[in-house]
């Protein structure tokens, strides 16, 4: 039998949701899963619920802690995991029940640092995939490649539960979630890819991700959420700095401009405020034609950018 899957699920306030989360998993086709419930101090029924499903399965492990927030929840159930790949579902998302199937197939030879997945994002107004059409099944990346290839396409996306992990490879590299922030998958984004040595990908959708009314993609933006963002980016300019490969910095410099000046738009932020990250900086390493013209917009007419942002998304 292939490796064990080791399925990290951190649950808070999703009494509601959870069951479907947790049979989603349950049923896979692939069944040498480990499945770790990570209460994160939840008030609602959470708790109980997680006891239960674990008295029913015994693959499946309950961790009852304080609340210490999303990251916190996902490092703990890491320390906990015994399996050779590590999987993270949110506990209001589900999977396909092939999924692990697809995902373990792919990793060939089992040391496979990342194996890629698509997804489907639920949102109240509609449906809308994340795919990796410019990286697709059946080839070994190195980080470079994967990375540039997706950047170009803009199918470099930041979540932490699109992607399968191999367990050593995280631990080696200490590939833990920052604590106390907004945005931690995207703070990580860089910190996981930079330096996987092997990277592969399944063409086929796994993930379906559910954009509920209240969740932090659509809640208020409010001032930390706007210093978390920067600072975040603040790491990536830090991180690419230091990379020796000129090809790949470039490109990174690239995405930290889309990514800053996408950002500065949402927060309603005017100016350059990271050090190092002034206009000619930005002109120089914008991705492409379009991306050029978003700096110009940005750093010479902000009223205007914020106008026209939207067309030029």
């Amino acid at each position: 039998m292939q490796g064990k899957i080791s399925i990290i699920v951190p649950v808070y306030k999703v009494e509601k949701e959870l069951d479907r989360c947790v049979q989603s998993l349950l049923k896979q086709t692939y069944k040498n899963l480990e499945i770790i419930l990570v209460d994160d101090g939840s008030p609602d029924r959470c708790p109980i619920l997680c006891d239960q499903y674990a008295m029913e399965d015994e693959r499946i492990r309950v961790i009852h802690k304080k609340n210490g927030g999303l990251s916190d929840a996902r490092n703990a159930g890491l320390n906990l995991a015994t399996g050779e790949y590590v999987l993270y579902v949110d506990s209001d998302d589900y999977i396909e029940l092939d999924s692990c199937e697809r995902l373990i197939s792919a990793t060939s030879d089992g040391q496979v640092d990342i194996v890629v997945g698509n997804a489907i994002m639920e949102k109240p107004d509609g449906n809308e995939k994340m795919i990796h059409s410019a990286t697709p099944a059946g080839f070994i990346y190195s980080a470079k490649d994967f990375v540039e290839k997706a950047v170009c396409e803009s199918q470099w996306y930041a979540p932490a539960w699109l992607n399968m992990y191999r367990r050593k490879f995280l631990l080696d590299n200490e590939l833990y979630f920052k604590k106390g922030i907004y945005f931690e998958d995207v703070q990580m984004l860089p910190r996981v890819f930079l330096p996987a040595k092997k990277i592969t990908c399944i063409d086929e959708t796994f993930y379906h991700y559910i954009i509920r009314e209240n969740s932090i993609m659509t809640s208020q933006r409010d001032e930390k959420k706007k210093n978390d963002s920067v600072k975040n980016l603040k790491e990536w300019k830090n991180q690419f700095d230091l990379l020796d490969d000129k090809a790949l910095q470039k490109c990174m410099y690239g995405m930290l401009v889309k990514m800053y000046i996408h950002e500065c738009q949402l927060y309603d932020i005017h100016g350059f405020v990271i050090d190092g990250m002034d206009f000619s900086f930005c002109f120089k390493n914008a991705l492409n034609k379009k991306e050029k013209i978003k700096t110009v917009l940005f750093g010479k007419m902000p009223k205007a950018y914020s106008i026209l942002a939207r067309y030029l998304s």
